[in-house]
């Protein structure tokens, strides 16, 4: 295949991981549409973690631990498994710390009347006497299903970007900055409306929902790119050529972290400049 014309990465490793979850994309949205539609996303502790972590466990992290056991790259340096990695790390700091911008500035609000596990930040974001009261509190399983979500939206991103960016190969320098620049940004904010158009539905109305959806959608979808902004390109490195090392543990830990708090400081400029949507 020529430059031009690759979609995926120039790492056999990576290649066959972005391929295989791209499969991953038409069951993450069978699981929530079921999921949804059987009225599930309001249930006790136990089973409302029990789903959330079938959303992402069983398909993302076991299927390719097996599937790759005979590949030649051990388990631990494999692109599949840094790549859940980033993922969760990069997850759990937006979900912890973001949403609670999300609840300010954005208007989210989550309702599970059964569920009493919560975790977020307790400085950052409502007033903690009354954010149960006001459905601004985050359930332990939104950690979980939040990951899976994040990797279809990066597996996608990253391949549809390597696709765009092949293309603008013939450009000068700074022509190709300036189009990578470009890419990145059109790619954040598709992935930040697409979530909000697909995932408010009338089945997920009572249990998540925003206080103004359409401004949402258009003024929302700027802020949450900044989630995007900061990671696709993060993620787009990992292991991206042979010729490059591997990311270890720790270096995929510290990117993932590190591009969290970049959309935070971007989210928290928005706060002081801009403030609510709603």
């Amino acid at each position: 295949m020529s430059t031009n014309s690759r979609w995926f990465s120039a790492n056999p490793d990576k290649a066959w991981a972005e391929k295989f979850f791209l499969t991953f994309i038409p069951v993450f949205f069978v699981y929530n549409g079921v999921m949804q539609g059987m009225d599930w996303l309001d249930t006790n502790d136990f089973w409302h973690i029990v789903q959330n972590l079938g959303m992402w466990l069983p398909y993302c992290v076991f299927l390719p631990w097996w599937l790759r056991r005979n590949s030649g790259v051990p388990w631990h340096h494999s692109y599949w498994w840094k790549f859940n990695l980033y993922m969760f790390v990069f997850v759990f700091w937006v979900t912890y710390f973001h949403t609670e911008y999300f609840f300010d500035l954005l208007g989210l609000r989550y309702r599970h009347d059964d569920v009493s596990l919560y975790f977020d930040a307790s400085l950052v974001g409502p007033d903690e006497a009354t954010a149960a009261e006001t459905f601004q509190k985050v359930p332990l399983g939104m950690y979980l299903n939040a990951t899976a979500f994040f990797v279809v939206y990066h597996t996608a991103a990253v391949v549809g970007m390597r696709r765009v960016r092949n293309m603008t190969q013939g450009l000068a320098a700074n022509g190709k900055r300036l189009a990578w620049a470009a890419i990145v940004l059109v790619s954040a904010l598709f992935w930040a409306w697409a979530e909000t158009w697909l995932y408010i539905t009338q089945a997920a109305s009572t249990t998540v929902w925003y206080e103004d959806l359409d401004a949402m959608l258009v003024w929302g979808s700027v802020i949450y790119s900044m989630y995007f902004v900061a990671s696709f390109p993060s993620v787009y490195r990992l292991d991206e050529t042979m010729s490059a090392a591997r990311w270890t543990w720790s270096r995929t830990f510290l990117e993932a972290t590190a591009a969290a708090m970049i959309s935070m400081f971007l989210f928290d400029l928005w706060g002081h400049y801009v403030g609510r949507i709603y």
